[in-house]
């Protein structure tokens, strides 16, 4: 007889495999629309969850990913990078969902963390950023630090040796010195680069980001993801940008997903059909954003999501 199964589940435990049995009917394997998906592993590297406000919808998403205790452990200091870049309210979706941000931050805290820092180099004036889009409110509430890049001693230079283009940067100390690294963006319109998906949100972290712009833009996105692979990423499509982006004010659409991962090219390859191409009218391919395409050719992840394990919850 094998005597661990006389010990008794601690707390954690057994409320996580609650979770895990109450998620596991909500599931969905069935998605046509992304070809033939990889099931048959525990965790998926991708979960899509839809129905249930922004709360519901994170704890669903995490679920298939092992919880977020298979990120944060005790004690651990945790950086998220949001997009608070621009002095827009949060129903005009240019920045993250107030809610969902708090739920995330609350998460990590719960699974053990010691620190939680919400970071942004916003290109508005940072305090008109955080204040209207109500991230800084939601962020400190929640029990985290929401911290500006707008002056450079909070940056430290690096190389970047798997850069192609990219290769020294000023990027923010605290993301490099962090345990864990969580990348929150929001998918938007962007008139330089067709679209602002996961790994756009990095130019954040950059000192000199119009350095990155005179370059190429869309290389240098792709090189400066070679510098940390987020622990995770928490893409926020509960409201999107679909014209005039990434500033606004502009259309936007309703998803009403949160899309959670382990593979930030595969995320960005989920949301770039959220938008359609200007001259097809079709939803965009992954390859068609020029970053993306970069980013899998350094690597980065799977472009292609008949060879993701994808799955798709519903909150409620």
């Amino acid at each position: 007889m094998d005597k661990s199964l006389g010990k008794k589940l601690s707390r954690r435990q057994f409320i996580k495999g609650a979770a895990v049995a109450a998620a596991a009917p909500l599931m969905i394997d069935t998605l046509p629309f992304y070809g033939t998906l990889a099931h048959g592993s525990d965790e998926a590297d991708l979960v899509i969850a839809k129905n249930g406000s922004p709360s519901q919808l994170l704890q669903a998403a995490m679920v298939p990913l092992g919880g977020m205790e298979r990120f944060v452990k005790k004690g651990q200091r945790v950086v998220i990078k949001a997009n608070i870049a621009w002095a827009r309210t949060p129903d005009q979706a240019c920045t993250n969902n107030p809610e969902l941000l708090s739920a995330l931050i609350k998460m990590c805290y719960e699974a053990g963390a010691k620190r939680v820092a919400v970071w942004d180099h916003t290109c508005d004036n940072y305090q008109f950023c955080f204040s209207r889009s109500g991230l800084k409110e939601a962020g400190q509430k929640a029990g985290a630090d929401v911290l500006s890049g707008h002056g450079r001693n909070v940056y430290k230079k690096v190389e970047i040796p798997k850069a192609k283009k990219l290769k020294t940067a000023e990027v923010l100390r605290d993301v490099i010195e962090s345990d864990v690294f969580i990348n929150f963006p929001i998918p938007k319109h962007h008139f330089a680069t067709e679209l602002t998906l996961g790994m756009k949100n990095f130019i954040g972290i950059v000192w000199d980001m119009e350095q990155l712009h005179k370059i190429d833009l869309h290389q240098c996105i792709a090189d400066i993801n070679t510098l940390r692979k987020p622990d995770l990423v928490v893409m926020d499509a509960i409201r999107i940008l679909t014209t005039n982006g990434p500033k606004g004010p502009g259309k936007t659409e309703d998803i009403g997903e949160v899309i959670t991962s382990t593979d930030i090219v595969a995320a960005d390859a989920y949301a770039a059909a959220f938008f359609k191409h200007p001259k097809t009218g079709k939803p965009f391919k992954p390859e068609e954003i020029k970053f993306v395409k970069n980013a899998f050719d350094l690597g980065l992840g799977q472009i292609d999501l008949s060879k993701v394990r994808i799955k798709k919850v519903s909150a409620t």
